[in-house]
């Protein structure tokens, strides 16, 4: 019987591509299809990226147009920064764009793209969402959204501080939050409650740091002014945390120690960080999602059903790990 040449294509790119993922990130199954259906060469992707958030997104975006080039998928590359109208505007011009035939969007905002996406569907364009969700109850106008599970992530950063704070007579901890109404904030900040509370600790503080490094040591110099009165921080990305180690070593508190911490994403950095002994833990949310996303993209373009969430993989790296330096070796974002 014939391999299914779809199949065999997708674990070729991914053995080649996907070079820095975590382990275990899995492609999403295909059905085989016609001879006669759509190829990655006959994709033409409008892609609508949230803009620069430090090492990760930089990641994020290599891998969608590194990816493309090995498969000979036709990319429109748009890098919409912020405010969020910006990428409502290049959803629209991608609508009207005849040559896009799927559009892939990480949306800064949650919510506000039902009209968009109701227009796309009626045009024949199928929408993959990467990285980022919207609102619950507009599932039946998306193909599918390949990304990781931000509420797990939370927890995973929740039962971690836990571990670290079991000894503790105080558990207050202050928490960075990435930006206002994204998907990754809020389901992170639940996540992380859903967990941390039931052994006892208390968010004393919390504020937007917008993923920023500047920002999140900012915003915790003006905290440690007001009270040093912290065992642990939470920071919703890896920059962030660096940025509140920076601003505890600047009052001569030893970060790790004195204040325990622990971020998100798992960048080199922060496994740089760990191994210069200043954070605690990183809990892992994989960037290199472009081999899963246009793998459905080609199934949804020849009008397959998809699962509605397609997950990847991902773990959790302490401090103390015994394997840590040769995994930090060989991360590449």
């Amino acid at each position: 019987m014939k391999k299914n040449v779809l199949t065999l294509v997708s674990i070729l790119v991914i053995g080649s591509v996907a070079l820095a993922a975590c382990a275990g990130t899995t492609p999403v199954a295909i059905t085989k299809t016609p001879a006669t259906a759509y190829k990655y060469t006959d994709m033409i992707i409008g892609f609508i990226q949230v803009g620069s958030e430090g090492a990760w997104r930089s990641a994020n975006s290599a891998s969608f147009k590194e990816t493309a080039v090995a498969l000979g998928v036709r990319l429109k590359f748009y890098d919409s920064a912020s405010p969020g109208n910006y990428q409502i505007a290049a959803f629209q011009q991608f609508i009207n764009d005849p040559e896009v035939n799927v559009i892939v969007i990480s949306p800064l905002e949650a919510s506000g793209w039902e009209e968009l996406l109701q227009e796309a569907k009626d045009t024949g364009k199928p929408v993959i969402l990467s990285d980022r969700r919207i609102e619950v109850g507009n599932e039946d106008l998306y193909a599918t959204f390949v990304g990781s599970d931000f509420v797990e992530e939370g927890r995973k950063a929740g039962a971690a501080m836990c571990k670290l704070l079991a000894g503790s007579q105080k558990k207050n901890v202050w928490e960075l939050v990435g930006n206002v109404g994204s998907s990754a904030a809020k389901d992170r900040g639940q996540g992380f409650r859903e967990t941390a509370e039931k052994c006892g600790i208390v968010v004393t503080n919390s504020q937007t740091a917008n993923w920023n490094i500047i920002e999140g040591q900012q915003i915790i110099e003006v905290w440690l002014k007001e009270s040093k009165d912290v065992q642990g921080i939470f920071a919703q990305n890896d920059e962030m945390g660096l940025g509140a180690i920076e601003a505890l070593k600047k009052i001569g508190l030893v970060p790790a120690v004195d204040v325990k911490i622990i971020s998100i994403d798992a960048t080199s950095a922060a496994f740089q960080a760990m191994l210069n002994r200043d954070l605690n833990v990183t809990v892992e949310c994989n960037p290199l999602l472009a081999p899963q996303v246009y793998e459905a993209a080609l199934a949804a373009l020849n009008g397959e059903t998809l699962p509605k969430w397609i997950p990847t993989k991902e773990n959790v790296f302490f401090m103390d790990d015994k394997n840590l330096e040769e995994i930090a070796a060989g991360r590449k974002y």
